[in-house]
Parts: C-alpha cells; sequence; structure tokens
C-alpha cells in the first residue's frame, strides 16, 4: 500500500521563498514519480499492461527520475531513506529506478515464439553481434567514464532480449548484471582497471556463448 502524500510543512508567519518553493515542488515530483513506478511495475507484473505500453511509460519515468536524482543530489542523496520517512513501500519502483535503472523487457528476453521468422531472428542477432562488438572495441580504446559505457552495454542488451527464442546462455545474464552496476554509479564515474578488465572477460564470454548457440543452429 502507498501512503499518501504528505502535505508541506508550513512555516508561521513566513512564506516560501523561490528556492525553497522549487525544492519543495521538486521532492513532491519525486514522490509522485515513485508512486507511479510503483503502480505501473504492479500493472506489468498482472499483465494489466501491455509490453509496448509498459516500456514507453517506464522509460518516460526513468528519465524523469534521472533528472530529478541529480537535481536533488545534495538535498536528497538516499531515496530509499527519502521513501521510508514519508512512509512509502515501494519495493517495486525502487528496483525500476535504483537497481536495473532500465525497464524490466529490457532485462528479460520476451522476443517472440516459435513461429518467429528467420530473417528477424537473422537481423536481431546482427544487431546483438554488432553491439558486442562496438563495446568491444570501446573498452579496448579504453573508455572506462559510466556516461560513455552505460549507452552501449544497454543497447546490447536490448538487442540481446529482441532475439527470438533465446535460451538462457551462460554469460549474458552478466550483461544485465552490469546495467545493475552502472546504473547505481555517476555518470561522471569511471570504472576501475579490475573492473574494466572483469567487463571485458564478461563481454567476451557472453559473445562466445552466443556464436556458439548460432553455429549449433546451422
Amino acid at each position: 500500500q502507498v501512503a499518501p502524500q504528505p502535505s508541506q510543512p508550513r512555516r508561521s508567519g513566513a512564506t516560501l521563498s523561490a528556492q525553497e518553493r522549487r525544492e519543495a515542488s521538486m521532492f513532491a515530483e519525486l514522490y509522485s514519480i515513485l508512486v507511479a513506478t510503483e503502480h505501473l511495475e504492479g500493472a506489468f507484473v498482472r499483465g494489466a499492461v501491455s509490453n509496448e505500453d509498459y516500456e514507453r511509460s517506464c522509460m518516460q519515468l526513468l528519465a524523469q527520475f534521472k533528472t530529478l536524482k541529480n537535481g536533488l543530489k545534495d538535498k536528497c542523496p538516499d531515496v530509499r531513506a527519502f521513501a521510508a520517512e514519508h512512509g512509502l513501500h515501494c519495493p517495486l519502483a525502487e528496483e525500476r529506478l535504483l537497481g536495473t535503472g532500465v525497464a524490466a523487457t529490457a532485462l528479460f528476453n520476451h522476443g517472440g515464439s516459435a513461429t518467429s521468422g528467420s530473417g528477424k531472428e537473422s537481423l536481431a542477432c546482427f544487431k546483438a553481434s554488432e553491439g558486442f562488438i562496438t563495446l568491444c572495441d570501446a573498452l579496448k580504446l579504453n573508455l572506462t567514464a559510466v556516461d560513455e559505457l552505460m549507452p552501449l552495454v544497454r543497447d546490447l542488451q536490448a538487442s540481446i532480449v529482441g532475439i527470438p527464442n533465446l535460451p538462457p546462455l551462460a554469460g549474458l545474464e552478466r550483461i544485465a548484471g552490469w546495467l545493475v552496476t552502472l546504473n547505481g554509479m555517476r555518470a561522471s564515474d569511471h570504472l576501475k582497471e579490475d573492473q574494466c578488465r572483469q567487463l571485458a572477460l564478461d563481454v567476451e564470454q557472453a559473445y562466445t556463448s552466443l556464436k556458439n548457440w548460432l553455429q549449433e543452429k546451422t
């Protein structure tokens, strides 16, 4: 159950400054995003919303949350503490916004049934291969900033889950794991040398698994 939104405290004999009004408005928006995301995730779990509508709404909420979080990083460094302080029980929203940072449809395969055409599968596999190669090249060029690597990992994961009838191949889950890791870091952060080496190894192993699966199909 989501608690009712608390009213902002009033200061006796004084009005809020413009800065205080902006901050109060941003906190209210943060509360609203948490509530909306919790309801959206619940609807998705129940099958009450289509994948397309869910993904569109989730991407919008994620973008709004990330923008707002940056604006409130000094006033609200711990969003989970903010939720608890205001009586919000929103585990699904916290997992989506603070954990994975991407829509559930970008983490789990929903690419199609056994009737999916070979042309569609071939295109999806080509896009995934392209994503693996692009990320490998970026790591070889010593790109370590989160805001440089996050889009590449996100695109790779999206291409992986877009492959129809893809079985749970060894190593592929590590790509989703890196999404969670990068989402928990700031855009200006950099991966350490050991993290870059581990990411490169995980990407190579996942790509090998995909190529082996494709060879077995031919």
